[in-house]
């Protein structure tokens, strides 16, 4: 077992005093690996939905809070949740799975708003925050707030009001998890505050939460911890190599290293991107 690690890992006189794990015919199996893990990640959470599965744990309540958060440590009153908006967010979120988009405005030109008015909202004011492929709600919030138009939407002093869906789904062939973020300042009256909607299917499936089990792992965090391990494991092989031929001071015809680096990063950091939240 030593020997071929030292073989994988280690520049040694058995792989030409370059790791094998560093060979283009490695790099070339390693991408294959992860392209088939991905592919395997996606039957088992298919298959197997009550452990490996999109389905998140985010809490609208906590989005509020968390929303509430940011708005008083800028100096700004809380907004309160509103049904109706609750209700418009919900509306949404159904229409974008049902007509498979991700967009602020549908593909047949519906606008945020005709949710918002059909539920019964008169506006003065109202904006809308949206978000998908997150696992928690600090880290919708964060990266809201990390948007500067995110940003100067969620700390708007002109909303009062504030409404919360989050749907799962299945979007553009992928399944994950919706969240709608409406803000509103009603034309008048005060806003009515009941909880926030939370719907598991598209509105076009009948369909009941009874029995709907939460999976246990997210595929977007192991696709993560895959993605940094392979990371680690490239990086380090990479400097140990490099330290070798330095100390061995062996001389090589060519040294693709650094490309084998770059080719790698990119890999794995297209995949991490792809495998993180998004938001609009």
């Amino acid at each position: 077992m030593w020997k071929f690690l030292r073989h994988l890992f280690f520049p040694h006189e058995s792989n030409n005093q370059r790791a094998k794990f560093l060979h283009p015919s490695s790099l070339v199996l390693t991408i294959g690996f992860f392209l088939g893990f991905q592919l395997l990640l996606s039957q088992l959470a298919t298959g197997y939905p009550q452990i490996l599965g999109y389905a998140s744990q985010i809490s609208p309540e906590d989005i509020v809070r968390l929303t509430n958060v940011q708005r008083t440590a800028a100096g700004l009153s809380e907004v309160k949740l509103d049904s109706e908006l609750s209700t418009a967010a919900a509306q949404k979120a159904a229409d974008m799975f049902a007509r498979n988009y991700w967009a602020h405005v549908s593909p047949v030109g519906t606008q945020p708003w005709y949710f918002v008015t059909s539920a019964g909202y008169a506006y003065r004011y109202a904006g809308e925050n949206l978000a998908r492929d997150f696992s928690d709600a600090k880290s919708i919030v964060d990266a809201w707030v990390a948007s500067p138009t995110h940003r100067e939407n969620l700390l708007n002093s002109n909303y009062r009001d504030i409404g919360i869906a989050v749907v799962d789904g299945t979007l553009e062939g992928r399944e994950t998890t919706l969240v709608v973020q409406l803000f509103g300042t009603k034309l008048s009256a005060a806003p009515a505050i009941a909880p926030a909607a939370r719907i598991v299917q598209p509105v076009s499936a009948a369909t009941s939460t009874v029995g709907i089990v939460t999976p246990k792992v997210s595929p977007f965090d192991v696709t993560k911890a895959v993605s940094l391990t392979l990371l680690i494991i490239f990086v380090t092989v990479l400097v140990i190599d490099l330290v070798a031929v330095y100390q061995k001071k062996v001389v090589r015809w060519t040294s693709k290293s650094f490309a084998h680096l770059l080719f790698m990063l990119a890999l794995l950091i297209a995949a991490f991107i792809i495998s993180k939240g998004q938001i609009l």
